[in-house]
């Protein structure tokens, strides 16, 4: 689910969260996705127990990233920069992901 390269010797774990919003539209509920992003070792340490379906609190920061390319217009991307994250549910044997 997340991933994990390492650039310049520094663990970078990167992975979406799935946000539920709090009201309906024609009976569905609408999700938004977040990039999240978490660096250092506790990332390293987390991503083998962060899978598909996990509940999870993420506690950081929204971070924007601008691009610019030439002859294009300025590109905005928003990602959560995480600095504690938690699992509000417990990993069973069923749990999707697991092997």
């Amino acid at each position: 689910m997340g991933q994990l390269p390492n650039t310049q010797q520094t663990a970078r774990l990167r992975f979406t969260l799935a946000v539920d919003r709090d009201y309906r539209v024609d009976g569905q509920t609408p999700t938004d996705f977040w990039p999240v992003e978490l660096v250092g070792d506790y990332g390293a340490r987390l991503a083998p127990h962060l899978t598909k379906g996990r509940l999870v609190l993420v506690s950081g920061s929204v971070h924007i990233d601008e691009r610019r390319e030439a002859n294009a217009p300025q590109r905005l991307f928003p990602y959560v920069s995480c600095r504690q994250l938690r699992f509000l549910d417990r990993r069973t044997e069923e749990s999707p992901g697991d092997s």
